[in-house]
């Protein structure tokens, strides 16, 4: 096996743009979510794996597409690259989706030991599409939704897991899901999610997000009990900001409101803001006391980070861990198989100040204490 690495970089660049606008993702919106102010964070998310590879560096040749597709993040870092597909603008874009078609399809020609890609679940069907089902691919997680199993927990999970997988000697892959939602139904509160193929991805839990499962059979009881008990707990003067999910939009219903698959805010008996904006939401956090009730993607864990970006940095910053509390049933906590409730907010720091054990109500009387955590393990016999 050489001592050298080539990894293949495609940056979707307009990924997770509409998550904090509560858009419900990016396909189709993304002039849109720019027009309303939305700031691009995928070069960022990119750059943040690339730093966890920093220590190999000296070893790896990059092959990626120009400007905005991987070229640029690689250049700030003073890493330099072949260009193997350049940016097609259009319509006030820089770049488009056939753009990231086109772009792997040209990276797996050139057969690189691993191919990364930063995006969300519709860069990865757009991976598939170019590279196929041989390619060994992993994805950075940059876009709003992110239920195919084949991102890294956070951005530092996928450079770590990258390291991992081309210093092993025997780089083993598995076909992991791609999975994506129709974000047209999405908006409408429609769940439909479909299975679009699988992708060759190295495969480690401690870095490695599973697929999304779905709720446990016999959960409803459960799920009206953790509800009946937040609605004896709601108090007054207090800014009460539900998050997306079937746990929480029990609350909701009993509240007779809110939205399924957005961010609600209510506060003193009634809904001040239905389906809010990171803005919107900024607004009442700054206004007096707050608290949050979310919930966990059953078989990921992420408390934070997946289809909830309304939730953003400053605003957790905000809240703080004490004003957090988690909603889940026991059979979704028994779905992470002893894993860890998942943080990724886009700030590592904050991440790492949210770690620790978090409160969790699963039941009317019943809660318990389950790790949170918000960075990945280290790496430290990644080169070994």
């Amino acid at each position: 096996m050489s001592d050298r690495w080539r990894i293949g970089l495609l940056v979707n660049p307009y990924a997770g743009l509409g998550g904090p606008l509560a858009l419900k993702g990016s396909d189709g919106c993304a002039v849109q979510a720019l027009q309303a102010g939305a700031v691009p964070q995928a070069a960022a998310r990119a750059t943040q794996a690339i730093l966890a590879l920093q220590p190999w560096w000296p070893q790896i040749d990059w092959l990626t597409g120009s400007g905005p597709l991987g070229e640029a993040v690689l250049a700030a870092l003073g890493l330099p690259a072949q260009c193997c597909h350049h940016a097609q603008p259009a319509g006030g874009l820089q770049s488009q989706a056939e753009d990231s078609r086109q772009l792997a399809a040209r990276l797996a020609a050139q057969s690189p030991d691993l191919l990364l890609f930063a995006g969300g679940d519709g860069t990865a069907r757009d991976v598939l599409s170019g590279a196929g089902v041989q390619q060994a691919v992993l994805g950075i997680p940059a876009g709003v939704k992110m239920q195919s199993a084949v991102f890294g927990h956070t951005p530092q999970a996928s450079g770590l897991l990258a390291a991992r997988f081309l210093s092993g000697s025997r780089r083993v892959t598995a076909q992991q899901e791609v999975m994506d939602l129709d974000e047209a139904a999405l908006r409408q509160g429609r769940v439909q999610a479909a299975l679009f193929g699988y992708m060759a991805t190295p495969v480690d839990p401690r870095y490695l997000q599973a697929g999304k499962s779905r709720a446990p059979e016999g959960d409803r009881v459960q799920t009206e009990a953790i509800a009946a008990r937040v609605q004896e707990q709601l108090s007054p003067g207090v800014a009460h900001l539900f998050g997306p999910g079937s746990t929480t939009y029990a609350v909701k219903r009993l509240l007779g409101g809110g939205s399924l698959l957005g961010v609600d805010v209510w506060q003193d008996g009634h809904w001040r803001v239905e389906d809010a904006t990171e803005a919107q939401l900024w607004q009442h956090v700054q206004q007096g006391p707050c608290q949050a009730w979310v919930s966990c993607i059953g078989g990921q864990g992420h408390v934070f980070g997946r289809g909830n970006q309304q939730f953003s940095p400053r605003i957790l910053q905000r809240l703080g861990p004490a004003a957090v509390t988690v909603l889940a049933t026991p059979g979704k906590l028994q779905s992470l198989g002893g894993r860890p409730l998942l943080i990724d907010s886009g700030d590592p720091l904050l991440d790492a100040a949210f770690a620790g054990m978090a409160r969790v109500w699963t039941g009317y009387r019943d809660e318990v204490r389950y790790r949170l955590r918000g960075e990945p393990p280290p790496a430290d016999d990644a080169a070994q």
